[in-house]
């Protein structure tokens, strides 16, 4: 593990082409009036920004990965990571002699503030671009063979499946490789920059996802835990990452016939989980006292079945009926729905 800083090569950008006609069609797209419907969902048709990066692949290589923020951020099978706006115009590519070497992007996400990326490579390396200046905050390299054993880091030639930012922070990230290890990235401004890294989760089972709960538009004790959800094919696990790795909550899974754990040769199977952050919610000056905040709720699927978890705040932690003054409510997670489909749901957001 170390931190660095590490200039990117200068690329070549794109020559601008003519976008005036682009432009006028996602004018003319937001303009459309919104038909009535009584479906769920009312259905706008969206721009397909696909025929502006048609050059990407044959400069930075095929397209592997991508995220989406203020900007969108392409991963390449190159070891690239291209930065561009929603009409396609890149702002940045990203990439230089020693990240050519980490294998293709296989992970990418951006900081709440989409200043900064964390990018995972198929050859288990993770790295934090400062996008904006080209160069590299953090590099967390993978762990050899001849390192010792307590040597933090995703195994050598194992790729990186997932990554995230931690609440609002650029310097606490999550990465979870196919290994199903997940680990929790620590970046230390002092007198040196240093970085502190330590597992989340290592069951040796499948890591299907992990996400690190993002800071909303309400303030909630949620904010101070760093809470990171990590879905297996054998369990779900909550944990803390401030103050202190601690898990909050831990569910295993089992199948209708009473196993604790499907395998691959009797069933395929997949797995996704997403945060809803808290949200303020707007009420009427007419509306009876309410609490003005959604606190967060976590779904996960896991084969065909979606749940959804929501947050309770407990004020009364002393246990003996009496609040504690000003202490912090006890975070709790409590099943709040869930629902099968006729397939596996390999996607969830």
């Amino acid at each position: 593990m170390e931190s660095d800083t590490e200039p990117s090569t200068p690329v070549s950008t794109l020559e601008a082409t003519p976008e005036t006609e682009y432009e006028n069609r996602i004018a003319n797209l937001e303009a459309a009036p919104t038909q009535s419907t009584t479906e769920y969902f009312s259905w706008q048709q969206l721009a397909d920004i696909s025929e502006r990066l048609t050059g990407l692949g044959e400069q930075y290589g095929a397209l592997t990965t991508v995220c989406t923020g203020d900007y969108v951020a392409l991963g390449t099978e190159r070891g690239s990571v291209v930065v561009t706006d929603y009409l396609g115009r890149v702002k940045m590519a990203l990439g230089s002699a020693a990240s050519a070497a980490y294998g293709a992007v296989s992970a990418l996400a951006f900081s709440a503030d989409h200043m900064v990326l964390v990018a995972g490579y198929a050859q288990g390396f993770v790295v934090v671009w400062d996008w904006a200046k080209g160069t590299t905050a953090a590099v967390s390299r993978p762990r050899q063979a001849s390192d010792s054993p307590d040597a933090a880091g995703h195994p050598a030639g194992t790729a990186i499946t997932c990554v995230g930012f931690i609440g609002a922070s650029r310097h606490r990230y999550i990465s979870g490789s196919g290994g199903g290890l997940v680990l929790y990235h620590h970046i230390v401004r002092r007198l040196l920059t240093t970085m502190s890294t330590q597992p989340l989760a290592s069951d040796g089972g499948v890591l299907f996802e992990a996400a690190a709960l993002a800071r909303g538009t309400h303030a909630c004790v949620t904010d101070d835990l760093g809470l990171v959800a990590i879905l297996t094919d054998s369990s779900i696990t909550i944990v803390k990452t401030r103050h202190g790795v601690e898990q909050q909550y831990r569910a295993g899974f089992q199948t209708a016939e009473g196993t604790r754990r499907r395998t691959v040769a009797r069933r395929p199977y997949a797995g996704s989980v997403a945060w809803q952050s808290a949200q303020r919610i707007e009420r009427p000056a007419t509306t009876p006292a309410e609490s003005d905040a959604m606190l967060p709720k976590l779904a996960y699927s896991w084969g065909a079945h979606i749940h959804i978890l929501a947050v309770h705040l407990d004020y009364n932690v002393s246990g003996n009926g009496t609040a504690l003054g000003s202490a912090a409510p006890r975070v709790q997670f409590e099943r709040e729905t869930e629902w099968t489909a006729i397939e596996d749901v390999v996607f969830c957001r």
